[in-house]
């Protein structure tokens, strides 16, 4: 007879949305929150679920944010939830898609030279 078990990692991205000025990077995003954990299977049965903890993206500059499990839990049960920048702690930075000009503040993407708004040339320096 044999026993086919194995322990495996998941990730699943759960229904919540909520739009953001993100206090990194300065722009417009949203939340994607997910749930990651290891799974124990028997014969490709889940059985067990362990290590569980709610993450929460930023898709202005993907950074992710570790959840607090009280609030994730009711975004999983689909309550009506609002994420506050206390139920968040840092897990990893990303980078911003556009950076801000020095002179006017505008947004400008990636690889701009000069400001589309004022015309200032940007310095590689402040990106």
């Amino acid at each position: 007879m044999f026993l086919f078990f194995d322990v495996l990692p998941f990730r699943k991205q759960l229904e919540y949305n909520q739009t953001i000025t993100c206090s990194r990077c300065g722009h417009f995003g949203r939340y994607e929150v997910y749930l990651v954990g290891n799974r124990f299977r028997l014969f490709f049965i889940p059985v067990i679920t362990f290590g569980k903890k709610y993450l929460v993206r930023t898709t202005c500059c993907d950074t992710w944010y570790f959840l607090d499990p009280q609030v994730g839990k009711a975004i999983e049960r689909k309550e009506p939830v609002s994420i506050r920048d206390s139920d968040l702690q840092m897990y990893q930075t990303g980078e911003p898609l556009e950076s801000r000009c020095p002179n006017c503040g505008a947004s400008y993407p990636q690889g701009a030279h000069f400001c589309p708004n004022c015309g200032t040339k940007v310095d590689e320096m402040e990106r």
